[in-house]
């Protein structure tokens, strides 16, 4: 899921969100996002169906089996 870690990464930057509040919104810990976001980790289904909304993207988006909407 190497595409995942980066589209998170383009969405917070287009969005002017921070890394802080995705996690807050998540409940999770700042380094499970990192981890998150270097592909060092992946995270559970849940975590991508809410980060999905988080951006109001489509899941297939986020793990690169579509472009942008």
């Amino acid at each position: 899921m190497k595409l995942f870690g980066e589209r998170i990464k383009t969405l917070l930057k287009e969005t002017g969100k921070t890394q802080k509040s995705l996690a807050q919104a998540l409940s999770v810990q700042p380094s499970t996002l990192c981890e998150w976001l270097n592909d060092h980790n992946e995270p559970p289904m849940q975590s991508i169906v809410d980060i999905a909304k988080f951006f109001d993207v489509s899941t297939d988006y986020l793990l690169g089996l579509k472009d942008y909407e």
